[in-house]
């Protein structure tokens, strides 16, 4: 999807529900922000407010579920690597 924004009275972008929606962005998301001469590049912010616990023999993520499409997730995971 590709848009054009313009820059409120305040400096501001403001992004489009379906704007966010097409690159999977939920509300009140974090992003982390970089900038180059010509370039702003918005990314999400790692979810990193879980940890892994041990419950038997399996181990369990007790953060949020990442916002990842399942078909793109199980996709991800096959092609794992440490």
């Amino acid at each position: 999807m590709q848009t054009t924004v313009e820059l409120d009275a305040s400096n501001r972008i403001v992004l489009s529900r379906e704007l966010r929606q097409a690159a999977g962005i939920p509300r009140r998301q974090k992003l982390i922000v970089s900038a180059t001469p010509g370039r702003i590049v918005l990314e999400l912010e790692p979810n990193t407010s879980g940890r892994i616990i041990k419950r038997g023999k399996l181990k369990i993520w007790t953060g949020d579920v990442p916002v990842t499409p399942i078909d793109q997730a199980v996709e991800q995971s096959r092609h794992y690597t440490r």
